[in-house]
């Protein structure tokens, strides 16, 4: 039993007779699909009120995942419909939330709306639901199918806002690929959880993300850290690099030691990772007391500083576990 969560976007949309396009509802939706009936015994739960994805935030993560562990007992595998573009958002966010998840999570949505004569909506729900039910070993966690293959959850990232196959995971081989048969990849699976699902229920949204950029100033910056936050990402230059610009890295200093600002480093590239120790300028952020984030994506490591902000712990601690791989959301340095 598959249980099917509608929470809005161009998946659900189709075309009135005017010719304009509205959303079907998840009524509307599954009639589009008499043959969802033989892949798997499905039921259905819309999240109120079905809106776009650049409308769901962290209260609808919190929803959904509360939701998910209420009714975990009941179902082989859950499936989000959701919008494409804050789909990652969603998909990292539930990773960190249900910890000992052991059944598939599975988001899928599509580039063009189901009501269209061709389109790719099909296909995902169809394929997203018969992986769910299937449960194989390796979709037990939080994933993302779109085209054909089904991502990691918080390993995925959007690469085109036109094309069937939408999202890659640049850094980590796929779960799964879709032809005319599915084939699991040998892959490395995610840490060790808990037996038993524990669902999170706190995030601190006082995060931000700085993608660093030639003429950024300390002043900038400084009118950045000194706002409210507790949390921040940053995007460096390849594998950690920062410029040598007058009092830049003094000021992430400032900000570490004096109010306790997370600061984590991640690559602007959306393949590799971090490496503070490789370069001088790396090295700096190391001396700042800034994090690697090694080959986390950034909406990721957005995501986990909110859950780790969240939880009832030290500092010391919140450093230690932003290192470490905790949902398989980052590759660990061989020993």
């Amino acid at each position: 039993m598959v249980h099917i969560i509608y929470t809005g976007g161009t998946l659900g949309m189709v075309r009135r007779p005017d010719g304009a396009l509205e959303p079907a509802g998840l009524a509307g939706l599954i009639k589009q699909i008499p043959e969802l009936g033989r892949v798997a015994k499905t039921d259905h739960f819309t999240l109120a009120p079905p809106r776009d994805s650049v409308d769901l935030g962290p209260n609808d993560w919190l929803a959904l995942a509360r939701h998910i562990g209420q009714r975990y007992a009941e179902y082989d595998g859950f499936v989000i419909l959701h919008g494409t573009d804050t789909m990652t958002y969603t998909a990292a966010a539930l990773s960190f939330l249900l910890e000992g998840l052991h059944k598939p999570v599975i988001l899928t949505g599509a580039q063009l709306p189901i009501g269209e004569v061709r389109n790719d909506a099909r296909n995902n729900v169809i394929t997203a639901v018969e992986l769910a039910a299937n449960a194989h070993p390796q979709t037990r966690e939080t994933a993302i199918f779109f085209g054909d293959r089904l991502l990691r959850g918080n390993r995925a990232a959007k690469v085109s806002a036109s094309a069937f196959i939408a999202f890659d995971s640049p850094n980590f081989p796929p779960l799964a690929r879709v032809g005319l048969s599915i084939e699991y990849p040998q892959i490395s699976g995610t840490p060790p959880q808990p037996r038993h699902l524990t669902v999170h229920n706190r995030l601190d949204t006082g995060v931000a993300l700085l993608k660093l950029f030639p003429g950024l100033t300390a002043d900038l910056l400084r009118a950045l850290i000194d706002a409210p936050i507790c949390g921040l990402v940053l995007e460096t230059f390849g594998s950690g690099n920062v410029p040598d610009t007058p009092g830049l890295v003094e000021a992430l200093a400032e900000a570490v030691a004096e109010r306790g600002l997370l600061v984590v480093a991640i690559s602007q590239q959306l393949q590799g990772g971090v490496d503070l120790s490789a370069y001088a300028a790396g090295r700096r952020l190391l001396d700042a007391g800034v994090v690697s984030g090694r080959d986390m994506t950034p909406h990721t490591a957005l995501v986990k500083l909110m859950f780790l902000l969240g939880q009832d712990l030290t500092d010391a601690e919140r450093r230690r576990l932003l290192a470490a791989n905790l949902r398989g959301e980052l590759t660990e340095i061989s020993a």
